[in-house]
Order: structure tokens, then sequence, then C-alpha cells
């Protein structure tokens, strides 16, 4: 088992109104019908990102990777695109892929 993190930096109130309206109605949406990604949770990062600028981050588990790389090549790859191309610099984003320990 695996977790996916999205986080995302949002900068400017008015974009992050409009950010949070996109990830709603149309990211997480995809998301959770997605056969590849579950128990996607969507949060507020409470850490200080400096002024003007809020974080988020997208987390789901996935159950190998190849499933990852399915995700990333057939979702998550129109998904950012779209993300860029109605937010342009204001929104950036990095993904991490994390292996759950058993310890």
């Amino acid at each position: 088992m695996l977790i996916y993190n999205t986080t995302f930096h949002v900068t400017g109130e008015r974009t992050q109104s409009l950010f949070l309206d996109f990830m709603r109605d149309v990211y997480i949406p995809k998301t959770k019908v997605s056969s590849y990604l579950r128990n996607t949770r969507f949060v507020s990062l409470i850490t200080g990102l400096g002024d003007n600028v809020s974080g988020y981050a997208l987390m789901s588990e996935v159950e190998n990777i190849a499933d990852l790389k399915h995700w990333k090549k057939e979702k998550e790859e129109d998904l950012l695109s779209l993300l860029y191309q109605r937010f342009g610099e204001g929104v950036l984003t990095f993904s991490t892929a994390m292996k759950i320990m058993d310890l």
C-alpha cells in the first residue's frame, strides 16, 4: 500500500477561493471515481508558508506503483494541465509517493 500526496501552494485570496471551488467541483470528484485511488482526503496545511500563501494537500491510498503510474498518466496529467491553465503560477504543486512502513 502506498500513500500518494499532492501538495498545493496557493497565492492570493481570490485565487484561493477559485482554487477551492475547482478542487471541490472538478479535481476531487475525478479522484473519487478513479479505480486507482482510495480514501482520498483533502486537508489544509497549518504550517506557515509566507504572506498571502495557503497550503493544501490531497492524500490518497494507492495499491501499488503500477496503479500510481496509471493514475498519473490517465488522469493526473490532464487535471494538472487544467489546473495550470486556470491558475498559472498562482498555484504551485509537488507530489510525493510514500510507502507505508510496518515497524
